[in-house]
């Protein structure tokens, strides 16, 4: 059984404290940095999961012009990509992460946007469970290319918990994902000494395992799309129940 204190560390070891930071940079979607020097590239994270957020609305039966003044949580923000491309539909926008390079760097490029009080950063020196009384309730939630990182389904599975009690009523958001169908490339690792060297593929799900975690969590699942076997990327769509 590997501690707490140990899985912290360890994962925050490859997400603030790499030796490699153009590396840790680029893989944290920093603006300017590595492939996200071409700004529309960068940009085009924040259109895709506004995109996303818009088909959820019409999931949810809900018109276009209810997307203002949204309280939003990202789970990994990572350099801020999602909070620019989301700051016309929201008032605040939290974001959670173990790296308090990423949440200065999110904040930083907030502020030079003329927007420096919208970033709220969350660092998560704990479980997940540990930030709950930090944010006030939310309409929106979104994780986009972070389940892949965790160190076990299980850690996801706490995560899906800790957003459930962050929900406003009505909250709703999507959740992007590997999903496992047999491929050894993405079968996840076997335990947390291999983190270090495999946290790109470090965690996968299969499609049904995850729909039904949503549901376990006090979500209802609404759909599932963008599946890209190139990657094994699927995006999840729920509401809080």
């Amino acid at each position: 059984m590997v501690s707490e204190d140990k899985l912290h560390t360890t994962i925050k070891a490859v997400w603030n404290n790499a030796e490699d930071e153009t590396y840790r940079q680029d893989q944290s979607h920093y603006r300017g940095v590595g492939r996200w020097a071409d700004d529309e590239a960068w940009q085009d994270i924040g259109r895709s999961s506004m995109q996303k957020i818009k088909f959820l609305w019409r999931l949810l039966n809900r018109p276009n012009a209810s997307l203002a003044n949204q309280v939003v949580l990202e789970w990994g923000p990572g350099g801020g990509a999602n909070a620019f491309g989301l700051r016309e539909i929201s008032s605040r926008y939290y974001g959670v992460d173990i790296s308090e390079k990423n949440l200065a760097e999110a904040g930083r490029m907030m502020t030079a946007e003329g927007r420096p009080n919208y970033f709220k950063p969350v660092l998560l020196a704990g479980v997940p469970q540990s930030i709950v009384g930090d944010v006030e309730p939310i309409n929106i939630f979104l994780s986009t290319a972070v389940f892949q990182h965790f160190p076990s389904r299980d850690y996801g599975i706490e995560v899906l918990k800790a957003l459930r009690s962050m929900c406003a009523p009505n909250a709703g958001g999507f959740i992007q994902i590997r999903f496992d169908n047999g491929n050894p490339k993405y079968r996840g690792i076997a335990s947390i000494q291999e983190y270090e060297r495999e946290h790109i593929t470090a965690n996968s799900y299969p499609i049904e395992v995850f729909w039904d975690a949503l549901d376990a969590a006090g979500f209802q699942p609404l759909a599932v799309n963008g599946l890209r076997t190139k990657n094994n990327y699927a995006t999840f769509y729920m509401a809080a129940k």
